[in-house]
């Protein structure tokens, strides 16, 4: 081999050791690497491109969070419970606040939260992906830390109480990710025009229609239901181990594109980050959720129940009568 030869293998082996080292590309979290321990967070704190979100309220940050912590803002956490039109403002929102969280297209973000909110907990890892994380489109990653701070602190992790002050940058959604579904597509689905499973995450009342929580109970044609409280331990609130929950899913294929629901989309967001734990790729949200499903009228649904208004006016009406005789 000649000088020249072997100066450019020397140069192609020292491009592949950066590459395996250093490249942010080969951070990306995927199947079980999406959960991590306290020793993985504890090792990230103050490592450039790396950003822990504490997804608490405000007051309990301040009481103490993991050191280096930045504290989501908290509209995000009630992103699906309260908007229910999902209006086109609500992205450019999430990327200049992620932007001024130190959040950038490059950054490897950590979630975590008070360990027993559930329906909280991973409503931000998904949106976080649906705006291109984890995947080929973008260099940004997100993992979640399933212990909580509740673990941190049994673990005997430090705290800091003064709040995090992170330089600002810039971050920009990746399109067309396809972690989100409209009506449309989930009706073609249904139809039989595409192929993809679709899993109810609500409780077994709210499928079969003894629970309504919209103008009409029941649920979408060809959906499994699986609940979105087996995923966790009920006493802990800790995630059921991978072993477990691989039991529980074990009819969807990890193959098919897998459309997830509940009612608003919170509890979704924690069946979709299980599924990306056990390996499941073409995964999506339907983030309408039943209560937009559900009463519109122009969609089927199976084990069809009705809303009971008169059941409902005559509690409010008995409540207030009570209420007057008691002045």
């Amino acid at each position: 081999m000649t000088i020249k030869g072997a100066s450019q293998l020397f140069k192609i082996i020292l491009a592949g050791i950066f590459l395996c080292c250093f490249s942010p590309a080969l951070f990306a979290a995927s199947g079980p690497d999406l959960i991590v321990d306290k020793a993985f967070v504890n090792d990230k704190i103050s490592k450039p491109g790396w950003v822990s979100m504490d997804m608490r309220f405000p007051d309990e940050y301040a009481a103490g969070h993991i050191p280096g912590a930045v504290l989501m803002p908290e509209w995000i956490s009630t992103l699906y419970a309260e908007d229910t039109k999902r209006s086109e403002t609500v992205l450019p929102r999430l990327e200049k606040d992620l932007g001024s969280m130190g959040i950038s297209n490059e950054s490897h973000v950590i979630l975590y939260g008070a360990v027993n909110r559930t329906t909280w907990n991973a409503v931000m890892f998904w949106a976080l992906e649906n705006m291109g994380c984890n995947s080929s489109k973008a260099k940004c990653t997100v993992q979640f830390y399933d212990g909580g701070i509740e673990g941190w602190k049994a673990e005997g992790g430090s705290l800091q109480k003064t709040p995090s002050v992170p330089v600002p940058t810039t971050f920009k959604a990746v399109p067309e990710t396809g972690r989100g579904v409209n009506t449309a597509e989930l009706m073609q689905v249904i139809e039989g025009k595409k192929k993809a499973v679709i899993i109810d995450s609500r409780t077994p009342g709210e499928y079969q229609g003894t629970d309504v929580r919209a103008l009409r109970g029941g649920h979408m044609p060809k959906a499994v239901n699986i609940d979105f409280f087996k995923n966790f331990n009920a006493t802990t609130s800790r995630m059921r181990p991978l072993s477990e929950l691989k039991s529980l899913y074990q009819d969807i294929p990890a193959e098919d594109r897998v459309i997830i629901h509940c009612q608003t989309g919170q509890r979704a967001a924690y069946s979709y980050l299980v599924l990306r734990a056990l390996g499941h790729e073409d995964l999506a949200i339907y983030h309408d959720g039943w209560r937009v499903y559900g009463s519109n009228l122009n969609l089927p649904v199976e084990n069809e129940t009705w809303y009971d208004f008169y059941k409902i006016n005559t509690t409010i009406k008995t409540v207030q009568e009570l209420k007057e005789k008691m002045q």
